[in-house]
């Protein structure tokens, strides 16, 4: 697989991530790459590591079967940008640092960003992307039924979901009402101020369901080639295993 798998994306390589996730048929890729990062976000929240296997078919194959990759080049290419991209959100979130989730600014006819308010439904498409995690990792979704802190710290996040007004269920209806109460017990002023608030509630909620453990004497020790334990997606000998030289 080529390029490191520790190297940031450019903003040039984001595009291009975009761009091979638009080649997709959209009945099979529902993803854009900001809903691409959000939905990674959530998968690195899950208590235990989710491995690739396991969340790339929800990207790239719409019923979570096999996924149908145009060739070969297309395959490789692919799987080393969302990997960067994954261990680079892993590595923030094991930190506890803020990171710069991938979102696209909203403009006017003119090309002009939306100032203030205007700009924040921004943001729908990486919580959308969320979202879908939570949905689509079982442990996520048991961790918000039994953690009531969990769920309130996520909400930070799901308020940025649009309202669909052809949904008229209670549950629709009642997450609007939860929705409204939430903007009005914590305002925004902008698109800038909404990112850092929901950055900071994706820090929460690892803090809640990845919580920083003392090593312990008893502990199994993890083999130098084996996926680090932190859930960064690194080898350990490539993460926390490089102090022991």
């Amino acid at each position: 697989m080529t390029g490191d798998l520790g190297t940031p994306l450019t903003d040039a390589e984001v595009e291009e991530l975009d761009r091979l996730l638009a080649a997709f048929p959209e009945e099979r890729c529902p993803f854009d790459v900001a809903m691409l990062d959000g939905f990674l976000a959530g998968v690195l929240l899950a208590p235990d590591v989710v491995l690739p296997s396991a969340w790339l078919p929800q990207v790239l194959a719409a019923d979570g079967g096999a996924i149908e990759w145009p060739d070969a080049a297309t395959a490789e290419r692919m799987m080393a940008l969302m990997m960067r991209r994954h261990n680079e959100l892993a590595a923030y979130l094991v930190a506890r640092e803020p990171f710069d989730p991938i979102v696209f600014e909203l403009t006017d006819d003119a090309g002009t960003p939306l100032a203030g308010k205007a700009g924040i439904p921004a943001l729908a498409f990486w919580a959308g992307g969320f979202a879908y995690a939570l949905d689509a990792i079982p442990s996520l979704g048991t961790l918000c039924d039994a953690d009531h802190e969990f769920a309130d710290v996520l909400a930070g996040v799901l308020r940025h979901l649009p309202h669909d007004p052809e949904d008229t269920s209670p549950a629709a209806a009642q997450w609007l009402v939860e929705q409204q109460r939430i903007d009005r017990e914590a305002p925004l002023a902008d698109l800038d101020d909404a990112i850092d608030e929901m950055v900071a509630c994706v820090l929460d909620a690892v803090e809640i369901s990845r919580p920083r453990r003392p090593a312990t004497r008893g502990a199994a020790k993890v083999g130098r080639n084996e996926p680090c334990p932190c859930g960064s997606g690194k080898k350990y000998k490539a993460c926390h295993g490089r102090a022991d030289g």
